[in-house]
């Protein structure tokens, strides 16, 4: 099988996720607003289409991988799946305890996937590096490094976040903004601390 290059994977999966977090700013809330009910369904969906491509290239990325590195993978989607249960669990409970407000619940259940994204990310790291490879080979080679991308991205988000709070826009939003932000720059700066053992270690 032919070998997918992780620069083209990251580049086209950052898209999809840009393009998730565009449609839930700008489309997804007009489901609320919008007078005919296909165009309600239609709006309220709409965040699933660029999720859907996201998959689809991690499955490919993984379908095209080596064996070892279909291990990392499969430890790694395995550690998420466990995250994901507890936090879902952790949510269920607290609904059944009438702790939670239904508004609460439905903003929870939209933060599963990206709770899962950032285990699945960690987790496959951690296991990379027991194995002794890199999980993005392909950082050395690029001008901008994987790391730098996803603090790049977070610094706009997080100015995106200031004037979301300065125009007082709603909770979900900011929140949705903020969790974001702080998801790639924690992200980012896991990347770049590995970034840096990795290269310190190849000089000494």
């Amino acid at each position: 099988m032919t070998r997918i290059k992780y620069k083209s994977f990251q580049r086209n999966f950052l898209l999809a996720m840009l393009a998730y977090l565009v449609v839930v700013l700008l489309v997804w809330p007009l489901a609320r607003t919008v007078p005919s009910l296909p165009l309600k369904v239609l709006c309220a969906l709409a965040p699933i289409v660029p999720l859907a491509v996201a998959m689809g290239l991690m499955a490919r990325r993984i379908l095209h991988s080596d064996e070892l590195e279909q291990r990392t993978h499969l430890v790694g989607l395995g550690v998420a799946s466990g995250v994901v249960a507890l936090f879902s669990t952790v949510g269920g409970f607290l609904a059944s305890a009438k702790l939670l407000s239904l508004d609460a619940c439905a903003n929870l259940l939209l933060w599963l996937f990206p709770v899962l994204m950032v285990s699945y990310g960690v987790a496959r790291l951690w296991v990379a590096r027991r194995y002794g490879i890199a999980a993005g080979c392909d950082d050395e080679d690029e001008t901008f490094p994987t790391y730098q991308r996803l603090l790049g991205a977070a610094g706009l988000l997080g100015i995106c976040t200031a004037w979301g709070y300065y125009k007082s826009i709603d909770s979900f939003h900011l929140g949705l903004l903020s969790g974001t932000c702080a998801g790639l720059a924690v992200s980012g700066a896991l990347l770049g601390l590995l970034h840096w053992r990795r290269r310190r270690g190849s000089h000494e």
